[in-house]
């Protein structure tokens, strides 16, 4: 699992670089992700299949449904890459990533208005935030989930 884990963390700098530079996130990213999901379910007991089912769509699903009543809330990349690495990782490790994406994206969009480099309307990569949460959470999903439930 851990050189799985090494190739999805070369594969979300891929992402995050596509999306800086073209605010754009290309299938093979997507198939790449989903080519891992089917390698860990073979080799990853841990995680039984329902979970990751859940996964692909606890976080992709909410994603699509809000950017079709309010367009261009995220792109198709973003949503695309949130099932496949829901699929990869789990339901519980892709909601902590989600959170920890939303959270460090908002920071970041509350960050450029107080600076006046942007203006509200302005978009950003969203996929830099994603593919961060998805790191953290792949190493520390469990313990952060864990944590977050002591509350």
């Amino acid at each position: 699992m851990k050189v799985l884990l090494l190739v999805f963390f070369g594969i979300l700098i891929v992402v995050s670089c596509q999306d800086i530079r073209r605010m754009e996130i290309k299938d093979g990213c997507h198939i790449a992700i989903a080519v891992l999901a089917v390698a860990a379910i073979l080799i990853d007991q841990e995680t039984d299949i329902l979970s990751r089912l859940l996964g692909a769509l606890c976080i992709s699903v909410p994603m699509l449904t809000l950017t079709l009543m309010v367009p261009g809330a995220f792109g198709g990349g973003d949503i695309k890459m949130m099932a496949v690495a829901g699929l990869f990782l789990g339901w519980r490790a892709l909601v902590v990533s989600a959170v920890l994406a939303i959270f460090a994206a908002g920071g970041y969009a509350l960050f450029l208005v107080v600076k006046k480099r942007v203006d509200k309307a302005q978009r950003f990569p969203l996929g830099p935030f994603l593919s961060m949460g998805l790191a953290v959470s792949a190493l520390w999903g469990e313990d952060l989930w864990r944590l977050w439930l002591s509350w």
